[in-house]
């Protein structure tokens, strides 16, 4: 017999769904339910429980008493009949982790919802989802998820899930929203956007077409999902995404959306057409291939694996890449990109503390729990993943002639560890093994060391020129990074060795003046830049609404800003490995 979840948005206004579980044969000693303290991909203790405002039980018309046991399980007193569980939840996280309500649309994820209740983990689900009277929201909702419907008519929609993991593995969105389909290897694709845009769908259309053959074709045409949908919420500022078995939820500005009659692609469009790559990449690369840790996942507490970098890392450096391949960046363009992460890694004091093996199990508490010090004291193994996947596929291509790359180990390991699993040490021993060398070294200095990544030899082996400088546009290269508070300078982190840090200025500090002479946030980046290496400048910063006067060296700014251009030499070799990097060969 099937779990009988029912959903409604019942109080737009409130941010209230009201959500009710049925448990046909429950357990005579008394059932237990239980709601995910975390969601899939995003990887930090939520404790979504908390969300949950009133809750009861009943059973053949009769109130079931209920006892909370701790944060997120409660425990029903035994019955002899079916037990139903009502309960209410506050939707008001405007993410793509977790549930929202408003009269302008509904969103949830299953893990934030729905409760599971203990020993029937594997049993079939039904899921009903009523729709709000149109006197309620703004606009003709309708329902958008890759859950397998049952029957649909107007004011409910009623969908099945093979069991509670496959049920919260699909996103609702339920809203006014614009929908376009398109195929890609005769499979149906689909996405939703939601929310006040101008997009020109056509020319989004073929460019996620692009995209997706890519992807499938990077593959071998072998597909995980028999249809895939983009969940997309338009806003004025926003960023993210979160991937799903064949679907994912994305945010993205409205000015990330192509207008129509956009010619070139600009970095807005670029960002978000990379989001949906990362994403969908996702569907083959952690979704489907996963580590060993996330075959039996436990929803209640973290899930510690030392390969995000692998599975987060392999796929930002292909999310970009495959633009490229799909032949909707140019060279240039790309490389302009990928110079931005390099940037970013360069950057990251925290690059010679954590290696980024140790990055991936600390998501929980370092990634995902930043402060002021993370700059100091993590690396991300989202950028600093993708440059070691970049320097490894040049490893492995310059040791075998460029007979192998990346492309081949992630094929591999596609192909032959789908049902079992990655363990740490996969990745190594697949490299090995089709190259048949030693890969030890590389590993212990750039996995699990935090030895500098060659990333300047990796670049030359490719004919491309990778330049550092110091950006005078901005405040790094003395030390601090800051934002915009009453039109002055608030300082939100101090570098590591940086003569900002030497001389004594902190986190919270908010600098009012140069010299004495006032200076405005727009201001600040200018003044310092101006000044060269001896120079000693006043900083006045407000500290404890205290003026506060600090005497600040200037000192030789370190170079990390990163440019990358294809070298123009006539070399064949050179040109010929830079010609199958570049179109995945």
């Amino acid at each position: 017999m099937s779990l009988i979840y029912e959903i409604t948005p019942t109080s737009p206004h409130k941010h209230l769904f009201s959500v009710s579980v049925t448990v046909p044969e429950p357990n005579p000693l008394g059932q237990v339910f239980k709601l995910p303290s975390w969601i899939p991909g995003s990887y930090l203790i939520r404790d979504f429980a908390k969300n949950i405002v009133t809750l009861s039980a009943k059973s053949d018309s009769k109130v079931i008493a209920t006892k909370k046991l701790d944060k997120s399980h409660w425990i029903c007193d035994p019955c002899e009949k079916s037990i139903t569980i009502d309960y209410q939840i506050y939707a008001y996280d405007l993410s793509v982790r977790s549930a929202y309500l408003t009269n302008e649309r509904a969103f949830f994820n299953g893990t934030s919802v729905f409760l599971l209740p203990l020993g029937f983990e594997d049993d079939e689900c039904q899921l009903t989802i009523n729709l709000p009277s149109t006197d309620q929201v703004l606009g003709e909702w309708q329902c958008a998820t890759t859950l397998k419907p049952k029957s649909k008519s107007r004011n409910l929609e009623i969908y099945t899930a093979q069991n509670y993991y496959d049920l919260v593995d699909h996103p609702v969105e339920i809203s006014d929203f614009t929908l376009f389909e398109f195929d890609v290897h005769k499979i149906q694709h689909e996405m939703a956007i939601t929310g006040i845009h101008s997009t020109d769908i056509e020319r989004l259309r073929v460019d996620l077409i692009s995209i997706c053959e890519h992807h499938i074709d990077f593959f071998g045409g072998d597909v995980p999902f028999s249809r895939y949908l983009f969940l997309t919420l338009v806003r004025s500022h926003g960023y993210g995404g979160l991937e799903h078995k064949d679907s994912t939820s994305l945010i993205c500005s409205r000015v990330d959306l192509p207008s129509p009659g956009m010619v070139s692609v600009g970095p807005e469009y670029t960002k978000f057409l990379a989001l949906c790559s990362h994403e969908y990449f996702h569907a083959w690369w952690i979704k489907t291939i996963k580590p060993v840790a996330f075959h039996n996942i436990n929803l209640d507490i973290e899930n510690y694996t030392e390969q995000l970098w692998i599975f987060e890392g392999f796929t930002s450096y292909y999310d970009e890449l495959s633009l490229l391949r799909a032949n909707i960046l140019t060279p240039d363009q790309y490389l302009a990109l990928f110079s931005q992460t390099v940037t970013k890694v360069q950057r990251s004091k925290g690059r010679f503390r954590q290696s980024i093996a140790e990055s991936s199990f600390d998501a929980w508490t370092k990634f995902y729990q930043q402060d002021e010090n993370s700059v100091n004291s993590i690396v991300s193994y989202y950028s600093k993943g993708a440059l070691v996947a970049f320097v490894l596929d040049i490893e492995i291509r310059r040791l075998t002639n460029d007979g192998l790359s990346l492309d081949d180990v992630v094929r591999y390991i596609w192909n032959n560890f789908k049902q079992e699993g990655l363990s740490d040490d996969t990745v190594k021993l697949v490299v090995e093994k089709l190259t048949k060398l030693d890969f030890t070294k590389f590993f212990n200095a750039y996995i699990y060391g935090v030895e500098e990544l060659p990333l300047k030899e990796s670049f030359k082996y490719l004919g491309v020129k990778c330049t550092f400088k110091n950006n005078s546009s901005d405040l790094y290269g003395f030390g601090v990074s800051a934002k915009n508070k009453n039109d002055m300078s608030l300082i939100t982190h101090v570098f590591d060795n940086s003569n900002a840090q030497k001389y004594g200025l902190y986190v919270g500090d908010t600098v009012v003046t140069v010299d004495k002479f006032k200076v405005t946030f727009s201001e600040l980046p200018g003044l310092i830049s101006a000044k060269v290496v001896g120079d000693t400048i006043s900083i006045g910063v407000l500290r404890d609404d205290l003026l506060v006067d600090i005497l600040v060296k200037i000192c030789d700014p370190e170079k990390t800003s990163c440019t990358l251009e294809i070298d123009k030499i006539k070399d064949k070799a050179i040109n010929g490995r830079q010609k199958k990097w570049l179109n995945g060969h």
